[in-house]
């Protein structure tokens, strides 16, 4: 570096030099953590490092590691030096609950249309009662009792095993009903299938990138998606490529899909490998809410089996079917509108599993959005030979996914009758969405703001999100137009999902101008009503200045 740097850059190593000296001598090391002179003699040549050569040399993981050395020199910190480069390399993301300016006065009582997160009056248990002992192998016990969970059943599931160590592959009477349910709803093209329990799709998706991510491969996913699962697929050292969406075709753009594969080795991304895998979620889509129709879905699948790339299919939402918004119409989920059976023919888009034929499709599955989040319980179905070493990474990682959560779902299971009647409770849970849906889109529909023309809504068939496209005027870069949007409805007290924080790369962060809305959360009608009211008058008060 001294050979040929600038008198600058000699300076600043001199002065780095003299740093270390003086650590080295200096009766203030009584004070520090002896840790800190390894810091130190660390941290100051990665910081000369970081003036000498130019910043394009500099990668990622360098000033990661020099980050890291910094903050070890600061917080003298023996742990973070046992870390692995994967593990420093996670992040977390956030997209909602953001900083807002110290100008933007806050609502007193915001309402939130953020979070996916259902209201604990979808969860179809009211109360759970516990017999403790007082002492080990003792005969006196202390009753206590949860509320909002379900009374006056037996689980199938006894404590006795329920409390105990369980099978890795989740209990046998819980894997059987998964197996009933997948059969019944979305059976596989294939034989030699198999599933394993998670804790919930979270567990399921790391579980998932790090069966078939190593450093260098590519993951496609649609350019706007659950963005938090990005890191996981970084975590392995993957590397993620946007696929276009088409908002008036039901999500994925599966022609341009076709296009950005067959000109690969001539396009933007011609220096990396042919795409691993496509990670999806077809239906219900986070964050649009639009569903991909099964003439797209049987394109998707052709071209995995024509470029040979895995399909992760993130299905959360599927179980939660809508139904159109007409005023005055009844809602179609009405008690004896489906039966079970015509429900899944009628109403479920065909699952990518259920077109597989070669075991090229991992499905994911939950019971958080029609049971309850807290349950931390979902399931991946898939070719036998990829549960298998799902299973073993399972084994030696998170093992079982909790008892106590399967004997609670087993107990509501019995309750409701088996595969269908879990598909009856699902159409109870349909009718309650379609509902708040439309209370909400009866709201904004009738607003000034909804008149006026500022904003169109992109009504969703399944799932928990509704999309609110902007009219803003015509231009390539809308992410400051949504943030002054965002600042009008903070101040309105209704709390939103920007859909440029949905997106991963500049490009179609620039051009999103919709927002991610949700109906899950609120208290009931009332609340529904005024939270759109908030939001369409949040609307005129930033059209309208």
């Amino acid at each position: 570096c001294l050979s040929g740097s600038d008198p600058k850059s000699f300076l600043i190593i001199c002065v780095h030099i003299g740093f270390l000296f003086f650590f080295s001598f200096s009766p203030f090391l009584l004070f520090f953590d002896l840790y800190c002179l390894d810091c130190a003699i660390i941290a100051s040549p990665l910081l000369t490092i970081c003036f000498v050569v130019p910043d394009a040399a500099i990668s990622t993981i360098r000033t990661k590691r020099i980050a890291v050395c910094l903050l070890l020199f600061c917080m003298s910190d023996k742990i973070l030096k046992h870390l692995s480069d994967r593990a420093l390399n996670r992040e977390i993301v956030a997209f909602h609950g953001l900083p807002i300016p110290d100008n933007v006065v806050r609502h007193d009582s915001p309402i939130s249309l953020s979070g996916g997160r259902p209201h604990y009056g979808f969860y179809p248990v009211t109360k759970i009662s516990y017999e403790f002992l007082d002492e080990p192998f003792g005969e006196k016990t202390t009753s206590v009792e949860f509320n909002r969970l379900e009374p006056d059943h037996e689980a199938k599931l006894d404590l006795k095993r329920a409390l105990n160590y369980g099978p890795t592959q989740g209990h046998s009477q819980l894997v059987k009903f998964c197996k009933e349910l997948l059969e019944f709803t979305s059976k596989p093209g294939y034989d030699d299938w198999d599933l394993t329990l998670t804790n919930g799709s979270g567990d399921s998706l790391h579980k998932v990138f790090n069966l078939l991510v190593n450093p260098g491969d590519v993951v496609l996913m649609e350019c706007y998606t659950f963005v938090p699962v990005i890191h996981n697929i970084k975590a392995w050292g993957g590397e993620v490529v946007p696929v276009a969406m088409n908002f008036d075709d039901g999500g994925l753009d599966a022609d341009a899909l076709e296009s950005l594969l067959e000109n690969w080795s001539t396009g933007p991304y011609k220096e990396k490998p042919l795409p691993k895998a496509l990670y999806t979620i077809p239906t219900g889509q986070n964050p649009t809410g639009l569903t991909l129709t099964e003439e797209k879905r049987k394109k998707v699948y052709e071209l995995a089996q024509k470029y040979d790339f895995m399909i992760i299919e993130d299905d959360p939402y599927g179980m939660i079917q809508l139904g159109k918004y007409t005023d005055g119409v009844e809602n179609p989920f009405t008690p004896g509108s489906y039966t079970a059976e015509s429900f899944v023919k009628e109403r479920l888009p065909r699952s990518y599993i259920n077109l597989d034929t070669e075991g090229r499709v991992l499905r994911l599955e939950t019971f958080s959005k029609v049971f309850a989040p807290g349950t931390r319980t979902g399931y991946i179905s898939g070719h036998s030979s990829l549960i298998k070493q799902i299973i073993k990474h399972a084994n030696c990682s998170t093992r079982a996914a909790s008892g106590i959560s399967q004997a609670t779902l087993l107990a509501a299971i019995d309750k409701f009758g088996g595969a269908k009647g879990w598909v009856e409770w699902c159409i109870k849970v349909s009718k309650t969405y379609t509902d708040r849906k439309n209370v909400f889109l009866k709201t904004l529909f009738s607003s000034d703001a909804y008149k006026k023309g500022y904003f169109s809504v992109r009504e969703p068939k399944a799932g928990m999100f509704i999309t609110v496209e902007l009219n803003f005027p015509e231009g390539d870069d809308h992410r400051l137009e949504l943030e002054e949007l965002n600042y009008k409805c903070v101040e309105r007290g209704v709390e939103v999902v920007l859909g440029k924080n949905m997106a991963f790369t500049p490009e179609y962060a620039k051009s999103a101008k919709f927002l991610r809305l949700t109906v899950a959360t609120q208290e009931d009608d009332a609340e529904i009503v005024e939270a759109a009211s908030r939001l369409a008058n949040s609307f005129s008060d930033y059209f309208d200045q």
